[in-house]
Order: C-alpha cells, then structure tokens, then sequence
C-alpha cells in the first residue's frame, strides 16, 4: 500500500506527463503548419512518449492499491519562434521533468518506499537520454545555423523515427 504522501506525488507526476504530452502536440503543430512535417512527427513521437510514461505510472499507482488523482491540465504555449526555440524549449520542459522525478525518487527514500524507488529507477534512466536527444538536436541545429538545405535535411532524418514501445509499460 502506498503512503499519502507517494500517492499525491505520483497523480501530480502523471499529471506531469500528461502535461508534457500536451507541449508535444503543439509544438507538433506549430511543426505541420510550417510544412516541418518531420519535425512534427518528431515531437509527436515525443508526445506517444510521454503518454506511455504516464500509462506506466497510472499503472503502477493502481497495482499498488493507490486512488488516481486526475488534475485539470494547462494550456500549452500556442506559438513558438525558431525551430532552435521549440527544441531548447523541449530541453527545458525535459530537466524540468528530470526535477520532477528525482524529487518523487528522494519522497520514496524518505519514505522507505523500495518498491517505488525500484519502479523510478526506469524513469532516472529514461530521464537521461531524453536530455541527451534534446541536447543533440540542438547541437544540430546550432551546427546548421538556421541554412535551410541543412534544417532540410534535418526535417527529413527527425521525421524517419518511429515510434518505441515501453518495455514493460502496463496497461
């Protein structure tokens, strides 16, 4: 059974995800009426994402007999700039998410949660790369110095990805 306390802060962590897949889809879209539809297949990856983490954790807080806490979730930002500002904006949405999950990992420790911490465990990793691809896009486009036949190519190589399934992601 889990604490109050664990259960609070998993709903407000899906609540986070869920928030997170919302950004996605508008930048998505800001991507597609710009004709970057491989950058917006991209981020609608990026979306299909963060909606299997969600899942993985809805998932575990009803295993462990928890009562899920459904939030009310923000607008996301209707515009964006440049193709740099919508990807150094998907970076800081990642370390705000990365925040996020260390501060529920240190509640399970204090909490003397094992199985929580155990289950976060994923989401750390996870946490990792997600950073480490926002920061290599970046670095890309920092290369490119917004010349259109290099963003092109660009467009055509983030559009190529497919989407990945979560190993073990629940329901």
């Amino acid at each position: 059974m889990l604490s109050k306390k664990i259960e609070s802060a998993l709903n407000k962590q899906i609540n986070h995800e869920i928030s997170a897949a919302y950004n996605y889809l508008a930048m998505a879209g800001h991507f597609e009426r710009g004709n970057l539809t491989g950058f917006s297949n991209w981020m609608l990856q990026q979306r299909n994402e963060e909606l299997e983490h969600a899942m993985k954790l809805y998932q575990y807080l009803l295993d462990r007999g928890g009562k899920l806490e459904l939030s009310a979730i923000p607008k996301p930002q209707g515009s964006f700039g440049s193709i740099h500002a919508v990807f150094a904006k998907a970076l800081e949405q990642e370390k705000i998410n990365t925040k996020a999950i260390h501060s529920l990992y240190s509640l399970a420790a204090k909490e003397n949660d094992y199985t929580t911490q155990s289950q976060l465990q994923w989401f750390l990793d996870e946490q990792v790369e997600e950073e480490k691809i926002m920061d290599e896009v970046i670095a890309l486009l920092d290369l490119a110095k917004g010349e259109k036949s290099a963003l092109l190519v660009l467009n055509q190589q983030l559009g190529e990805r497919k989407g990945e399934s979560t190993e073990g992601s629940g329901g």
